[in-house]
């Protein structure tokens, strides 16, 4: 319900045109061709968000958020399958990491890890789940029997240069096979749809003179089809989780598949040739909150978006949008002091905000202690987010995505009385009045910066009779305040 009500109410926030970030990072996707008024048309989309919330709630919602051990987000898959909403990714992770790193995260309830083929770290992840789990059992005995059904779910992609069916099938023959354990669920999907000319990092033709000959062999370059190879790759997918084809005795099960880095027309693309809907899409987080129709395809189908690039996108460009991060400190704040239990970082905060909106996230970082306070636990028991400061988080992601900064909300005190008036302001910090503007004559008015739920105080001269006012104006809004009587 939460999901698809941001994705209706983004529809009506944002125009159709929107690229990606290399296209034009800067542009405002705000519907101003309905009115000029900028205040007029948040108070609108607000409203309207409030409505489709209601009504998305009184609906059904097929892969509501449930739990893993201790509370952890979870969500279910078109198929039926039990998918964790926060994981630990290791694709571009230094090897000599990975098996340490994922023996660790078991411990910190992670059960979700992403990587790759391309990554070449399979084996390794393997060897650390398998660790992680021995060592918990062992230091758990109580716990050793529920260890033996622990699920860990490892999501892992085809190369380009895999794309075409042959070709796909010895990608996936060779992931399953560095993936056996007991305890690992694999989802498969496909890493790219193409190979493509206008990324300078993709080497198509290089990396295609690169394969190894069995490669080659197997089925033609992919870049020289990039409007079919990858559909030749879904059938192989298709018929891989359906039992038809068998790569081998004693392999895991492929439990789902899925695809990474499609757009909405590769989505459309592959529709019409496919049997089985993707039960994934993962996609950088930009894609999330500035492509309503890719999400709003997503939700209609029941595909479920796995996001990436959210600390890097969002959390480290802080210097770019100082004041939107601030914003998302603030809101922080208040639900640490909502849940009495330790301080809510930023991070912690965007990650919340997602699973709420029903897209799993798979942060990499090579620090434990960032391990710990972005895991699935800690995730799991922050407290919802209310209407508003869901509304305040997605404008403050929006921008920092952008690196285009919020602007502090503006307060205008106009002088309506027959009197001189002072303005001061509540200081929380020092427990005091603060003078903003002394001697503001009848008639004058004067601008201030300011944030929604500010306290400011009017006094006449001989400090006898004031009056308080309270900003409601949030970023990027202003208030006047008109002082007719004390």
């Amino acid at each position: 319900g939460l999901y698809s009500t941001r994705v209706i109410a983004s529809s009506i926030s944002k125009v159709a045109s929107i690229g990606s970030p290399t296209q034009d990072p800067f542009r405002h996707h705000r519907i101003n061709f309905i009115i000029s008024s900028s205040v007029v048309i948040e108070l609108l989309v607000r409203k309207m968000k409030l409505f489709l919330l209601l009504s998305a709630l009184s609906g059904a919602w097929t892969t509501g958020v449930g739990a893993l051990e201790d509370d952890v987000p979870q969500t279910t898959l078109h198929g039926g399958q039990a998918f964790p909403l926060i994981g630990y990714g290791v694709g571009n992770l230094a090897h000599e990491l990975i098996e340490s790193h994922v023996a660790d995260s078991m411990d910190m309830n992670y059960r979700l890890i992403d990587t790759a083929h391309a990554s070449n770290n399979e084996h390794l992840i393997t060897l650390g789940v398998n660790e992680g789990l021995k060592s918990a059992a062992a230091a758990d005995d109580a716990a050793a029997d529920d260890d033996e059904n622990v699920e860990i779910h490892v999501v892992t992609k085809v190369w380009y240069t895999y794309l075409g069916y042959e070709r796909t099938k010895i990608s996936v023959r060779e992931s399953l096979e560095k993936l056996k354990s007991p305890h690992i669920r694999v989802h498969m999907l496909l890493h790219w749809p193409r190979c493509r000319d206008d990324i300078p990092w993709m080497k198509c033709e290089e990396e295609e003179e690169a394969l190894d000959p069995a490669v080659k062999a197997a089925g033609p370059p992919p870049h020289l089809d990039k409007d079919n190879a990858f559909k030749e790759s879904w059938r192989a997918l298709e018929d891989i989780f359906s039992g038809e084809v068998n790569l081998g005795e004693g392999l895991p099960k492929v439990e789902s598949i899925g695809v990474s880095n499609f757009k909405l027309e590769d989505l459309k693309a592959l529709a019409e040739v496919s049997r089985v809907t993707p039960h994934m899409l993962q996609d950088n987080v930009w894609t999330f909150i500035f492509d309503p129709h890719l999400v709003a395809y997503c939700h209609e189908h029941d595909i479920h978006y796995q996001a990436y690039n959210v600390m890097n996108g969002i959390i480290h460009q802080e210097e770019f949008a100082p004041v939107a991060f601030e914003s998302l400190r603030g809101i922080a704040k208040v639900l640490s002091t909502d849940a009495g239990d330790g301080e809510i970082t930023p991070s912690q905060l965007v990650m919340k905000w997602l699973t709420q909106h029903r897209a799993s996230t798979i942060p990499r970082t090579t620090l434990r202690a960032h391990m710990a306070d972005n895991s699935p636990t800690t995730i799991g028991s922050i407290p919802d987010l209310d209407e508003k400061e869901e509304q305040k988080v997605e404008q403050a992601i929006e921008a920092l995505l952008r690196r285009q900064d919020l602007q502090h909300a503006k307060a205008t005190f106009v002088n309506k009385h027959s009197k001189v008036l002072h303005i001061f302001w509540w200081s929380d910090e020092k427990e005091e009045e603060v003078p903003v503007k002394e001697d503001l004559a009848p008639g004058e008015s004067f601008e201030t910066d300011t944030f929604a739920g500010h306290v400011f105080v009017a006094y006449d001269e001989s400090k006898s009779q004031r009056r308080e006012f309270t900003v409601k104006a949030s970023y990027n809004e202003a208030e006047e305040f008109h002082i007719d009587e004390l």
